[in-house]
């Protein structure tokens, strides 16, 4: 009962491509699918709105045309040559995308807190 085997492995896993390799043809020839799956996730996520996925257009577009009357016809701030349309559509674009890394930067460390908890009372611990 004291012997012990020493095993030998002969299988090594790797991966047949690279990091960032996309397999573009596969893709191509399961299209039929991938638009199948797409749709589905779209009408799950919008069935019960009524603009839908409209809506990512308009709402920039209401904004925008907002700040142009406001601040372009209203308040007539300068835009440096730029079309005001451009250049409040481009702050507008930009802002929402900080903004909604922002937000959903925080909602990671609120829906782990109790995980960072433990990592921190760890670190504490581990002085």
């Amino acid at each position: 009962m004291g012997t012990t085997q020493q095993q030998e492995w002969d299988l090594v896993i790797t991966t047949k491509r690279g990091l960032f390799s996309l397999p573009l043809g596969e893709l191509w020839h399961y299209r039929d699918l991938t638009w199948m799956f797409v749709k589905h996730d779209l009408a799950a996520q919008y069935k019960q709105t009524i603009l839908g996925p409209a809506w990512y257009l308009i709402q920039p577009l209401l904004t925008t045309a907002t700040f142009t009357v406001i601040f372009g016809g209203i308040a007539n701030l300068p835009t440096d040559g730029l079309p005001q349309f451009l250049f409040y559509m481009s702050g507008t674009v930009i802002w929402t995308y900080f903004a909604s890394c922002l937000t959903k930067t925080s909602e990671t460390f609120i829906g782990n807190a109790n995980l960072l908890a433990k990592f921190t009372s760890l670190a504490f611990w581990c002085r």
